[in-house]
């Protein structure tokens, strides 16, 4: 049975999103297990003992059960230059096996992360979701590989848009960000002449 996985914020003993994690981990017990969870992240976390002070990322390994929960304090990487990348990937639910993405990171040569690129069209790099700021409004591309929590945090919320982005797109933006679990919207911009 294949393994999965979510990477949760923890800042001062709080989790962030975690309603969208659950939705998320719902959506993959059902397409993949082909039944529902029988278990609550939420309730889960609050028996066991999490640090209270902190900004922490939690690993949380499971199947139709809970496997495994780590705890690791939280340092940002660092990205400032993105790669374009032309690969056709699967990665539809949160797998714990990446090694696809892995591969992909491998081509980025002198650029910190990369964008993959699938059939002309932006996607996602191979660990965050992607957004993109024209004038005063950020847009994520419809084509993602991954329905990321945080984006759907901020679509549901109205602070993001969807909408095709093609490689061709790209110039009509002035910048980019990453966002995942761990990043927020506060996230740093990544000027458009950083994407090589």
């Amino acid at each position: 049975m294949c393994l999965l996985f979510e990477s949760i914020y923890l800042n001062e003993g709080d989790f962030r999103n975690l309603k969208f994690h659950q939705a998320r981990m719902a959506h993959s017990a059902n397409q993949l297990f082909h039944s529902p969870l029988k278990w609550s992240l939420k309730q889960t976390l609050s028996e066991i003992d999490f640090p209270k002070a902190g900004l922490y990322k939690v690993r949380v390994v499971y199947n139709r059960e809970v496997l495994n929960i780590d705890f690791t304090p939280y340092v940002p990487r660092e990205v400032r230059s993105l790669r374009l990348i032309e690969m056709d990937i699967d990665y539809s639910h949160k797998f714990e096996n990446r090694e696809m993405l892995t591969e992909a990171l491998k081509k980025r040569a002198d650029c910190d992360e990369i964008i993959i690129v699938n059939d002309g069209f932006i996607t996602d790099s191979s660990i965050a979701n992607l957004i993109f700021k024209k004038e005063d409004q950020w847009y994520t591309p419809d084509t993602f590989l991954l329905a990321g929590t945080m984006r759907a945090c901020l679509l549901e919320t109205g602070q993001l848009k969807t909408r095709k982005i093609h490689v061709e797109d790209l110039s009509q933006y002035q910048s980019c960000k990453l966002i995942n679990a761990m990043i927020g919207k506060e996230g740093p911009e990544i000027p458009m002449n950083a994407i090589r």
